[in-house]
Order: structure tokens, then C-alpha cells, then sequence
């Protein structure tokens, strides 16, 4: 039996027509994965999450908007500014929380945890310093915060917050008046971040609505390099932050852009290859396996879904990808992606908006003579994604959970 699960799988790969054929023989290979799912919030506050240690007890919090959610058992909810619920659909920008990303990390290098806000696109980001100390028991009427300056014009639906050029600190990444940049945190926390330049400007190029974006060595020499949607950008040797980064061209996504993008050993063959959403708000979902021609890095596509269900070997599509991360979900060493539908990414206006919010992990499984297949595992049906998921260890059970934001609520799924 185990031969006719590999041997269609690999007929599905390489004769793609006779997918329907074989899937209805193909069974996915059983997992003990399985997690629970608790709704905290079921109202809508942000697109985005995150996790940190907000009040130093030792435990990870949740981050969504302007609340958190105390570790370990995630029943106490405390907000540092003051809390508002948006609506899910409305004219213009109205149907939006102004609030798009959050993210954790020591910005100004003290023990306590601070947020980075990133907020609709083209706004400037901003933080708030150590939340943790002055945050209330969640009431109505939390007053006011005051924030500090990060990068301005964030212009992106992607940006990533990340160690990118070995300072020992998180950059942010991600479009600004008209370019693609990394904003450093200054020294000086009442400073606006300092911008270091990818690209040249060319607001074409990099609008402020865009989608698509990531970090990942692709040229194995140990910098990260900069992916997006439409090729990979090389970090420079001994970068002296001002020479422009080499663009590499390659369609990963020659549409809209999907969602955040990573380069990973996908088929265990020594090089990283790249993940991508296809369109965050239509269909599509593909990795790109790194091949070197004549010592050039060159790609070959493998699409894991596509707007029909005949096309995945399990009958799975749905579209709106809008947010995608990697993690080890069943802990057999391996990267896996966790992804789902986006609920409401355009109030309702993209293809197959009254779809169920699916959230999914899809398995990276290696049958062997490179051979690669991206199982996908339904979490749930009702929760989706945002514009950012986050997953880690929550309860040191050594164990990946996931927690989501967006127009359904704020979720947590504790793997069991």
C-alpha cells in the first residue's frame, strides 16, 4: 500500500491530468497532529498577530491590536492604548482595522518586551516601549498611549520584522516612498528609524499596496537575502549599507503577490528553495525548487493549488493566502507552511469570498528520489487568517502552536 501511496503521488507530480485519477486511490499519510481551538476576542481589532514575553513572567503572551493575552493559560486580557472594534465590511477603508501588524522584539535592547505597529498601508509604523509595565486589566476606556517613531510610509501588506543584516537586532522590511528599504531602530528611541536602501526609486515598482515579500539565503553564503514577488535581491559582502543590493528576476508570483515568502530546503537537496501565496486575494499556491544551470540559480515551479480542487492530488483550494508562515509542526525536522483564507480581505469582493475561513498546515513530505509533496491538514473551518499569523511553543510542551487575527477574532490553536 505504501508503494501505491508513492508511486501516485509521483504520477501526480510529473503527469499533473491524471491527479483526479489517482487521488480518488491516494489517501494522505495519517498524522497525530491535531489541535484545539480557543476563539479569545470575537471582535475585530487587527489583521496581524504576534507572541512575546510582554510582562517577563516567563510565559508567552498574545499580541493582537492593542490587547495581549497573558501565557500560559491565556484567560487574563490586558490592553496597553485604548481598545476599538472595527467593522468587517464598509466603504473605502472603513471595513479596515487600522492596525494591520503587530510585532514583538527588544527595540531599544533594555530586558522588557516592546510592540511594533506597522498600520494601513503607506502609514507610518510606530512602537510603544515595555507594554508590559504599564498595560491595564482589560476594560473600556483604556486611555490613550503615547507611541514612538519607527519607519515611515510603510508602504506593504508583507513587511517583514527580522535580524536581516547580522546587527544582533530586528530590522524592518519593506516598501517606502517609492523603494524597497530596511528601517533600523534608532539609538535614540524618540528618533524615526534609520533607512537603509535596497533599491533605487521607482514608485511603480513599489507601490504602496503590495503584496509578497520575505528573507532567505538563496545563494547559500550565509546573508539573508531579500525575496519578493517578482525576483530575490543578493545582500552584499561586507554590506557598507549604501551600495544597492543586486536584483535577480524571476515571476515567483507575476500577478498580485500573495503573502510573506521564505526560502527553504523544501527537497532536502542542500539548497534553499522559496514558498508562495500566488494572489492574496484570488487563488494560488506554489514552491519554487531551486535548480543551478550552468552555476546560475535558476527555479522550477510546483503548484500546490490553483483556483480548481482537481488540481491538488487531495481536492484541496481555497483562495485569499493572504498570510503564510513555516514551522516544524510535526516536530519530524522539517519545515512545514501554515496558511488559510483570508476572511473579508476585500469586504467580500475577491474570488470565493463566501467560502468557509479555512485555516490549514500543509506537510512537507519527502517520498525520496526528489520527489516533494505539501500535504494539506485542515486545523479549522471558521477562523482563517489576517494578514499575519504567528506560530511557537506556547506551553513548553514542545509542541508548535498557531494564533490568528483578522475580521472572525483573535484564535489560538494549541497543538495536542
Amino acid at each position: 500500500m505504501n508503494f501505491i501511496k508513492k508511486y501516485s503521488a509521483i504520477l501526480c507530480f510529473s503527469m499533473l491530468p491524471l491527479c483526479t485519477i489517482f487521488s480518488q486511490l491516494q489517501k494522505k499519510p495519517l498524522t497525530e497532529v491535531n489541535f484545539e481551538k480557543v476563539q479569545l476576542l470575537d471582535s475585530y481589532v487587527s489583521e496581524g498577530v504576534s507572541i512575546g514575553d510582554i510582562d517577563l513572567d516567563g510565559h508567552l503572551d498574545i499580541v493582537a491590536g492593542p490587547l495581549w493575552w497573558k501565557g500560559p493559560n491565556f484567560k487574563e486580557k490586558y490592553a496597553y492604548d485604548t481598545v476599538k472594534y472595527f467593522p468587517i465590511i464598509g466603504p473605502g477603508l472603513e471595513g479596515y482595522s487600522t492596525i494591520f501588524f503587530t510585532f514583538t522584539g527588544h527595540i531599544d535592547n533594555n530586558r522588557w518586551t516592546d510592540i511594533l505597529q506597522v498600520g494601513l498601508p503607506g502609514e507610518d509604523s510606530k512602537w510603544i516601549k515595555d507594554p508590559g509595565k504599564s498595560s491595564y486589566a482589560f476594560i473600556e476606556g483604556v486611555p490613550k498611549t503615547k507611541y514612538l517613531p519607527a519607519l515611515s510610509k510603510v508602504g506593504h501588506e508583507s513587511p517583514v520584522f527580522v535580524n536581516i543584516i547580522g546587527d544582533e537586532n530586528n530590522e524592518l522590511l519593506a516598501f517606502s516612498d517609492g523603494r524597497l528599504v530596511i528601517g533600523v531602530p534608532s539609538k535614540k528611541v524618540k528618533e524615526e528609524w534609520k533607512v537603509l536602501a535596497i533599491s533605487e526609486v521607482d514608485p511603480s515598482r513599489f507601490p504602496v499596496y503590495s503584496h509578497g515579500l520575505g528573507v532567505g539565503d538563496i545563494n547559500g553564503d550565509g546573508l539573508l537575502d531579500i525575496i519578493e514577488r517578482r525576483g530575490w535581491w543578493e545582500q552584499p559582502i561586507n554590506w557598507d549599507e549604501s551600495a544597492l543590493w543586486n536584483f535577480h528576476s524571476y515571476p515567483f508570483s507575476p500577478g498580485k503577490g500573495g503573502a510573506q515568502m521564505f526560502a527553504f530546503d523544501i527537497d532536502g537537496d542542500g539548497d534553499n528553495d522559496v514558498v508562495t501565496a500566488m494572489d492574496g486575494h484570488g487563488y494560488g499556491f506554489s514552491w519554487f525548487e531551486q535548480i543551478r544551470d550552468q552555476g546560475e540559480i535558476v527555479f522550477k515551479e510546483h503548484k500546490v493549488m490553483t483556483h480548481k480542487k482537481e488540481d491538488n492530488p487531495y481536492g484541496v483550494s481555497f483562495s485569499q493566502l493572504h498570510a503564510l508562515t513555516i514551522a516544524d509542526i510535526d516536530n519530524d525536522g522539517i519545515q512545514d507552511i501554515v496558511t488559510g483564507k483570508c476572511y473579508y480581505a476585500h469586504n467580500g469582493r475577491d474570488p470565493g469570498a463566501e467560502e468557509p475561513a479555512v485555516l490549514y498546515w500543509f506537510k512537507t513530505h519527502r517520498w525520496g528520489n526528489g520527489i516533494v509533496e505539501l500535504i494539506p491538514y485542515q486545523i479549522d473551518d471558521d477562523s482563517g487568517v489576517g494578514r499575519q499569523i504567528a506560530t511557537h511553543d506556547l506551553n513548553g510542551d514542545g509542541k508548535i502552536d498557531i494564533v490568528s487575527s483578522n475580521k472572525k477574532g483573535v484564535f489560538v490553536f494549541i497543538q495536542k
